[in-house]
């Protein structure tokens, strides 16, 4: 590291620890706190006898009977006891007779329980998942915290460190926790930064306090190489940070009143009450006043900071209000399931669970008509897209509805039947309560801004002209799938050919644009892995950098069938085996039968596929041989398929003679390599060495159309 380097962290830590909010600890100081007193629970431990857990649920199982998974995990091997994750008395019994309307239920309970500094905020005694809590989890105390969720990080050590103590600080410095790339894209490009190389995160201590985040060895020259980082600070407030000034409003020259905020003690210190300003200008100051009052904020700051809160990460929960946000923080974000969508492609197997956020358990003191509840209470590595896409329906995300075929509603299609007959004008009350709801504009004049129509949103496809709706709304928005058409804009089916706009089947016969591993069968988790999802346990500032699949280990590549070793920017130097992978019913995830790779389905036991082999789709006589995929294969050289110009073993593209190199002009136009050679001559010049001079104008042509 540098010693400017060093000099910038110093700098900015000290900056940040001065500036920082304590963990948006303010954020409901009108909420209703109730002090309390808690006693010590101890750490869950790493082994205990069986007789020992049976012992500890004695008290728990009085009033809850039964449950899905004691100890969360499927694996008998696992003994823990309720109290040994999520706190609380043991010793304390259903008292003989009693209801829960009864008093002396009540009071055992309360005994019993782990009890909320904000029980309002919780809608305490309930224990589903509040809509819209934001940084609840900040405010309220770390044993309540842990005793609704175990997994949240703020707590997890305790209650899942006896075990997963690796998992758990990989978990928080991975990019599903720390925000780093939204947080540093958005400050660098709106000028609140000059890094590229990201230097803001979010992390929590156990107490809610925003903290820096430090990686557990100082990276060297060639971590940097790939994208590690040395240390994430905490986003400073936005009240006080100075404005980058790269959004002024900029307005026709006219009158301007003095200033929006007045100047205390000096009302009209010009003597003037309107004064003409010259055109290109601003008609409209963010205030006279200087840096970070009154109007004079970092407005993209305080824009990060709501995102965040409207669009958490693992830190905190999901919005828990709409088809597609439901979920809790920290490992049971990803791990325990929710009811998101019925879709059977998105959701799997739990998509019979609907989509709005109930549960299945057999817990008889759980509504199964209350929403905010886990489908069971369990662990899984089974984890559906559906899911993901909590997280992942959203732009700074990775927006994974291309994988499902889906992208934003373009506010247009089928427009008559989301919008209302007349034009709304809400009232500001109503404005407040849309976007606590959904922050889109739009929204609040639309028929989705009501729950119980957006619900249904998906249940109209049949109606519909010229679009079909996902059945999950994370945020509240709506998503139309995409399908393949023509240039015209007509609909195509997978021959190429035109289907009519008036065929009732219309959209069954067009290709919906989903991703072949969809089609598949496939969801996230049969693609990346324990790594891919937990973090390399080092911090990254940007996904690409922190991926460690890359699609050759499962493919192969046109001269070699796959290894099954990983080899994306974050794999472990000699790779991950994958052929020792093996899913919860024992059976191997890859699998060779002959010459055939075979996977098997994480989340369906029964399904599995045999992957496409890049080498046999290129190979001439090969049953799995297809011309279109040799002549893509053909035109990739170094850089693609790490080939260098012209080497690709045995590889022809139809007219017989070696593929030409276009990665030179490629890397050239996207600014990435310089050349000599600029433009077409740049291909051309890598030609010239493969084929002669009269084939050059054949080669160029058939280079652009795979380009």
């Amino acid at each position: 590291m540098t010693a400017a380097y060093r000099l910038f962290k110093t700098s900015l830590l000290i900056g940040c620890l001065a500036l920082t909010m304590p963990g948006f600890a303010n954020a409901s100081e009108s909420a209703h706190k109730v002090e309390r007193d808690y006693p010590i629970y101890p750490d869950a431990p790493a082994t205990q006898l069986p007789s020992r857990v049976t012992a500890k649920n004695t008290g728990c199982m009085s009033c809850h009977l039964e449950t899905d998974q004691p100890s969360m995990h499927a694996s008998q091997a696992v003994n823990l006891g309720c109290v040994d994750c999520h706190g609380g008395d043991q010793r304390i019994t259903a008292p003989t007779n009693a209801g829960p309307g009864d008093q002396s239920y009540v009071d055992a309970r309360n005994a019993a329980h782990v009890l909320p500094l904000y029980p309002d905020d919780w809608n305490f005694p309930s224990s589903a998942n509040p809509t819209e809590t934001y940084t609840l989890l900040n405010r309220e105390s770390s044993e309540y915290v842990r005793f609704v969720n175990p997994s949240d990080y703020r707590v997890a050590r305790r209650a899942c460190g006896a075990c997963h103590m690796d998992l758990i600080g990989a978990a928080e410095r991975s990019l599903m926790s720390t925000s780093a790339m939204l947080w540093g894209g958005a400050s660098y490009n709106n000028g609140i930064l000059p890094y590229k190389n990201y230097v803001l995160g979010e992390a929590y201590t156990s107490d809610g306090t925003t903290a820096a985040i430090v990686n557990p060895s100082v990276p060297d020259e060639a971590m940097l190489a790939r994208g590690v980082l040395p240390i994430l600070y905490p986003l400073p407030a936005w009240e006080v940070i100075p404005p980058g000034d790269i959004f002024r409003v900029f307005e026709r020259g006219g009158r301007n009143i003095a200033n929006l905020f007045p100047e205390t003690a000096i009302p009209n210190q010009i003597g003037q009450i309107q004064r003409l300003e010259e055109p290109g200008r601003p008609d409209f100051k963010q205030s006279n006043r200087g840096p970070a009052t009154g109007g004079r904020i970092a407005v993209p700051v305080i824009n990060i900071t709501k995102t965040r809160l409207n669009d958490p990460h693992m830190w905190f929960m999901g919005t828990n209000n709409n088809p597609g946000d439901y979920r809790h923080s920290g490992c049971a974000g990803c791990h325990t399931v929710y009811a998101n969508d019925r879709d059977p492609r998105h959701s799997g197997p739990y998509a019979a669970s609907g989509h709005s956020g109930k549960t299945r358990t057999i817990d008889p003191t759980i509504s199964l008509a209350e929403e905010g509840h886990p489908i069971t209470h369990s662990f899984t590595r089974a984890i559906p897209t559906s899911q993901c896409m909590s997280c992942h329906m959203h732009q700074p995300n990775m927006f994974v509805n291309t994988f499902l075929g889906y992208t934003m509603w373009d506010y247009e299609s089928d427009a008559p039947f989301m919008w209302p007959d007349e034009q709304k004008y809400p009232t500001a009350d109503e404005l407040k309560d849309a976007y606590g709801k959904n922050p889109e504009g739009a929204a609040v004049r639309g028929k989705w801004i009501d729950q119980k129509f957006l619900r249904q949103v998906s249940e109209m496809n049949p109606e519909l002209n010229d679009t079909q709706f996902a059945d999950y709304h994370g945020h509240g928005w709506n998503f139309r799938a995409i399908f393949s058409r023509d240039r015209k804009g007509n609909l195509l089916d997978d021959k190429g050919k035109t289907v009519s706009d008036d065929d009732p089947e219309k959209f069954k016969k067009a290709v919906h644009m989903s991703s072949i591993h969809l089609d598949k069968g496939m969801h996230c988790v049969d693609c990346h892995f324990a790594q891919d999802n937990h973090g390399t346990g080092n911090i990254h500032g940007e996904v690409a950098a922190a991926v460690e699949i890359m699609c050759k280990d499962c493919h192969g590549t046109p001269d070699k069938y796959p290894n099954l070793l990983t080899t994306g920017p974050a794999a472990p130097p000699e790779g991950t085996d994958l052929s020792l992978i093996r899913n919860p019913d024992g059976k191997k995830r890859f699998e060779w039968q002959q010459d055939k790779l075979i996977q098997r389905s994480i989340l369906n036991p029964g399904m599995e596929w045999e992957m496409s082999l890049v080498k046999d789709s290129v190979t001439p006589g090969h049953s799995q041989y297809n011309a279109k995929s040799a002549r893509a294969k053909a035109a990739a050289c170094e850089g693609f398929m790490a080939y260098p110009c012209g080497d690709a073993p045995g590889l022809r593209i139809r007219s017989g003679v070696p593929a030409p190199c276009i990665t030179r002009a490629t890397k050239e136009w996207t600014g990435r390599m310089s050349t000599e050679t600029r433009g077409t001559s740049a291909i051309a010049a890598c030609a010239d060495r493969q084929i002669k001079t009269a084939d050059r104008g054949r080669i160029m042509a058939s280079t652009f159309v795979m380009v």
